[in-house]
Parts: structure tokens; C-alpha cells; sequence
């Protein structure tokens, strides 16, 4: 009966001060993370920019401009300008430019202890038509090292509906070449 109650215990203190978070992501690395998002009339991007605590600094630093600490909106949306301008769009074949929507930057602080996400919203026009059609979106951005993934989804509408036949990834996560079919 003691080995029983001290195997719980022992699980238990395990469960409340062991390891890392099974959320956690490395604190040596900027983790990025691409959803597009397939609507009628165009293609919409959240780039989710992680840094990690041992390289936010270098995040921070493209991020404050002037140095003051604090992260201005125009400050933020440069920045988010920049990184766009190193990811591309083709569809079928063509590039296609980003229009920036909108950034969400947490506070300084949280960025320094590797705990906070910067969000780059952005779209792109998209021409509908029936048939099949290819997507293929690259993140060149790289502050330091760096994981990419990226994912697409659908958001049918307006009579729309889309539906994807195959994917491709490459090794290192940085690109996504999507082929989907497009019905009315």
C-alpha cells in the first residue's frame, strides 16, 4: 500500500514541477506560423511571429525604431511591412501583392520573456473562377533561427465553394504550394 501512495505521489509531483509546458516553443528560435485563408474574392494571412526569450532582442529592435521601449503603430505596421515584403503569393503562377490590414504587437516586456505573439493580418485579391487553381506562399523572413509552418483554409461564400486536392510543404516549412478546385 505505501509503494502505491508513494508511486501517486511521486506522478503527482512529477505532473505539478516537471519539464517545460506542452505549449511551450523554444526560447532560441522564432516560431512562425501561416494561415491563409481561402474567401471568395481574395486570400487572407495571419502570420503568427513567436520569438523566443533568447532572441526577442532582435525582434524588439526591428520593432522599435526609435528605442524608447514602446512599440508605436506606425512603428508596428513598418515592421509588419517589412516582413510582408519577404513573403510571397503566387496564384497560379502569378505573384500577387500583400495589402497590410492590421498588426497586433504585445507590450514590450511580454516580447522579452518570449511570451508574446505578434499578429500580421493581410490580404490579397484573388480572381474566383471555376476549375482548378495553385496557391504557393513562402516566408523568406528570418530574424534569427527560425521554424515556419504554414496551413491554408476555406472559407466558402457568395455561391463559392472551394475544396483542396492536394499539398505540398517544403522541408524546411517555409513554403506551402496548395492545388484546389473551385465550384459555383
Amino acid at each position: 500500500m505505501k509503494r502505491i501512495a508513494r508511486r501517486r505521489l511521486t506522478m503527482l509531483l512529477a505532473c505539478v514541477f516537471g519539464g517545460a509546458p506542452a505549449g511551450a516553443h523554444p526560447v532560441d528560435e522564432v516560431v512562425q506560423g501561416a494561415y491563409l485563408t481561402l474567401i471568395p474574392g481574395k486570400v487572407q494571412l495571419e502570420l503568427d511571429v513567436t520569438p523566443g526569450q533568447a532572441v526577442s532582442s532582435t525582434v524588439i529592435k526591428a520593432l522599435d525604431a526609435n528605442s524608447d521601449g514602446r512599440i508605436s503603430t506606425s512603428e508596428a505596421r513598418s515592421y509588419a511591412t517589412r516582413v510582408l515584403n519577404q513573403s510571397t503569393l503566387t496564384l497560379g503562377g502569378t505573384p500577387v501583392r500583400w495589402t497590410l490590414d492590421r498588426v497586433e504587437v504585445p507590450v514590450v516586456p511580454h516580447l522579452k520573456v518570449g511570451g508574446g505573439i505578434l499578429k500580421i493580418y493581410a490580404f490579397a485579391p484573388r480572381a474566383d473562377r471555376a476549375g482548378v487553381q495553385t496557391l504557393t506562399y513562402q516566408n523568406r523572413y528570418q530574424p534569427a533561427k527560425s521554424q515556419w509552418t504554414a496551413n491554408v483554409f476555406l472559407q466558402p461564400g457568395g455561391g463559392w465553394a472551394y475544396q483542396v486536392t492536394g499539398q505540398t510543404r517544403s522541408n524546411d516549412g517555409r513554403q506551402l504550394t496548395v492545388t484546389y478546385k473551385v465550384t459555383r
